[in-house]
């Protein structure tokens, strides 16, 4: 029998994250040792150690792994994404293939790198594919106006970190003697494109305009900026006079590769992780962190400007009182950006303007055309703007309803359930909710779906409640014709046509109630049946008009007879029946001669004067009775009456009380 082997556990994608960061962190940390040791090393620089090989070597594999990371995101997506990720695989790549160069170089041929080298190209090659990447992953930046804005943006933004690097470092390789014009553009080139790829991540991310991947692109975002750093710290001229590879420079680096490695996984293990509900400081930091982003990218022009201005004067200050070109003219193109800049954000607001009021001159006629009522409330229930409309549909002056209360229009018994409903609305998350009830109206209305002259002071009201501006908004509509078509249309279902009385249904589900709610304490009900004798004859010689007078008049005196309690119901042509609430058997028969007596009284029509019969049949319920045996019981006495020469009254046995 083949051995069972034990399921390996799942990770959970949470701990695939802290995992992997805790992973980059200590191999950073393995790296910072070996850097501070030297590993392998005699005590002479000249020696080629484990430090120099895991500065050069170690580098360029971080970021091989991060192209290869990069690339096996990338097969995973389609489109516009795949391609992002391979042009920031390609930024890795390039990277790699520097550290590669430099360390073939150092510890191979056992040289320095001549300026320039593939190294050299390589390094600068890889700002522009990390740029590139991060504009086809954001959807690239629009139209025109959009790119002239992003322009103008990077160039404020460079601008200032260019003129910030040029008063702490690059000023000194600038005015440095010994060195080529080549080896002058190459050290300040490294800074250039480190600045324009932080330029355009910090545009694009205060735009926000994303694809959804925001775990991936902040972790990429974050090892961006540790290479940048890095990479600005090589460009200080005491620095990079003493930089030997494996050293404490080295580390930032690999671990800026490694979280570039990690970055195409991070939102794949959160969404995998689900969002979860973030408790409320979470959420106050976050949307604290959000409103200091936003007044940081409102100031940020000003800051740019500030930034240089400031430079500038230090560099005018120094030595000569001479300013160099270079920040001069970065100065100059900063303001020019921030002049170009507040142009175009003037003309986009007066566009915007304009717009916003088009659109809410289109609303407003909207609304005020509408027919239905468009009401807007305070927490309290207080009515703030009122739509025209409400003075046709409720009879009400916009301006007389303004500053009340909505509730003290609701019906007494609907405005318990409206104001449970707008609590549950207020205390979920859910855009709307329906609610039905009756508000009363300023005056006696009528209701076209209820009959000819049916009018009412409450109009049956469905609303729609959506959340505005704290307080709530009430579109009301008038449904009072549908409901009253509705119960129409219920009546008509369960009432006899002609005379008014329920019919068979209706009679049936009162009897089928009657039973079910028997006890021993109360006695069963009992079922009278009634057919008008001799009534074909008037039907067929006067006509069947007369023929219906008489059974409107017959079910009047049936309806004015029974007892309040007692249902009376028309069964079809001149057969009817009456349900006789419980109560003793002399009640029953006291009933059932009352409604036999008004059945015999002459009827006195517009056609004259006519005198019928009534033939009664008297059922009372058995134990085991069903409602349907209870009916055929009092048919059965109703006909044995008839048989025994009409105008007669039959009961059936009574139960014996127990």
């Amino acid at each position: 029998m083949p051995a069972i082997l034990p399921r390996r556990p799942e990770v959970p994608p949470a701990a695939r994250v802290a995992a992997a960061v805790g992973a980059a962190v200590a191999a950073t940390a393995v790296f910072v040792l070996g850097a501070v040791l030297h590993w392998g090393g005699v005590g002479d620089r000249s020696s080629r150690t484990v430090a120099d090989i895991m500065g050069d070597f170690g580098l360029a594999g971080a970021a091989a792994l991060a192209a290869v990371s990069s690339v096996r995101r990338a097969l995973t997506l389609s489109g516009a994404l795949r391609v992002s990720w391979l042009l920031f695989a390609g930024s890795a790549l390039v990277a790699g293939f520097g550290n590669a160069v430099w360390g073939w170089y150092e510890l191979v041929l056992r040289t320095s790198p001549p300026v320039p080298s593939m190294a050299d190209w390589a390094f600068l090659c890889f700002a522009p594919f990390a740029m590139a990447g991060t504009l086809v992953h954001h959807r690239g930046v629009g139209g025109p106006l959009a790119w002239l804005r992003l322009g103008l943006d990077g160039t404020l933004v460079g601008g200032a970190l260019f003129t910030a690097g040029w008063g702490v470092a690059l000023s000194r390789v600038a005015y440095s003697d010994g060195h080529t014009p080549t080896q002058i553009t190459f050290a300040l080139a490294y800074p250039v494109f480190d600045i324009l790829l932080v330029s355009l991540v910090l545009c694009l991310r205060h735009r926000g305009k994303g694809r959804g991947d925001g775990a991936s692109m902040l972790m990429l975002v974050c090892g961006y900026s540790v290479v940048v750093v890095f990479d600005g710290l090589w460009t200080l001229p005491q620095v990079r006079a003493h930089y030997y590879s494996g050293e404490l420079m080295d580390a930032g680096w690999f671990f800026g590769y490694l979280l570039l490695a990690i970055a195409p996984w991070m939102s794949v293990w959160r969404a995998e992780a689900g969002a979860g509900v973030a408790s409320g400081w979470r959420t106050r930091l976050l949307a604290g962190s959000r409103r200091l982003v936003d007044l940081a990218g409102q100031l940020f022009p000003y800051l740019a400007g500030s930034t240089c201005l400031a430079v500038i004067m230090s560099d005018g200050l120094r030595g000569r009182h001479q300013v160099h070109p270079v920040p001069l003219i970065t100065g100059c193109a900063v303001l020019a950006a921030l002049v170009a800049r507040q142009a175009l954000t003037l003309t986009e607001n007066l566009r915007l303007t304009k717009q916003l009021t088009l659109r809410e001159n289109h609303f407003r006629s909207l609304v005020q055309g509408a027919s239905e009522v468009i009401m807007t409330l305070t927490r309290p229930g207080r009515l703030g703007y009122i739509s025209p409309a409400v003075s046709g549909v409720l009879g009400y002056e916009p301006q007389h309803l303004i500053g009340s209360s909505l509730y003290d229009l609701i019906h007494l018994e609907d405005r318990r359930g409206v104001i449970e409903a707008v609590d549950r609305f207020l205390a979920g998350v859910a855009p709307a909710v329906l609610v039905e009830c009756r508000i009363r109206a300023a005056r006696v209305m009528p209701l076209p779906g209820a009959g000819e002259g049916a009018q009412s002071i409450w109009r049956h009201a469905e609303s729609t409640v959506t959340r505005h501006c704290g307080g709530l908004v009430f579109t009301i509509r008038d449904v009072s014709d549908r409901v009253a078509l509705r119960n129409q249309l219920a009546y008509n279902a369960y009432h006899d046509a002609l005379t008014g009385l329920p019919n068979r249904a209706l009679f049936g589900e009162r009897l089928a109630q009657a039973l079910h709610q028997r006890s021993a304490a109360r006695r069963p009900p009992a079922v009278v049946f009634l057919d008008l004798d001799w009534f074909k004859e008037v039907n067929d010689a006067q006509g069947h008009a007369v023929g219906d007078e008489l059974l409107i008049e017959a079910a009047a005196r049936l309806r004015a007879a029974v007892r309040v309690g007692d249902t009376v119901a028309r069964f079809g042509g001149d057969e009817f029946a009456a349900l006789v609430q419980a109560g003793d058997d002399g009640t029953v028969h006291e009933v059932a001669e009352r409604l036999h007596a008004a059945l015999v009284r002459p009827y006195l029509l517009p056609a004259g004067r006519f005198v019928v019969g009534a033939s009664v049949g008297v059922a009372f319920w058995r134990p085991g009775m069903s409602a349907a045996q209870l009916l055929r019981e009092a048919d059965l006495a109703m006909y044995e009456a008839k048989g025994e020469g009409k105008g007669r009254l039959i009961v059936r046995e009574a139960p014996v009380p127990r």
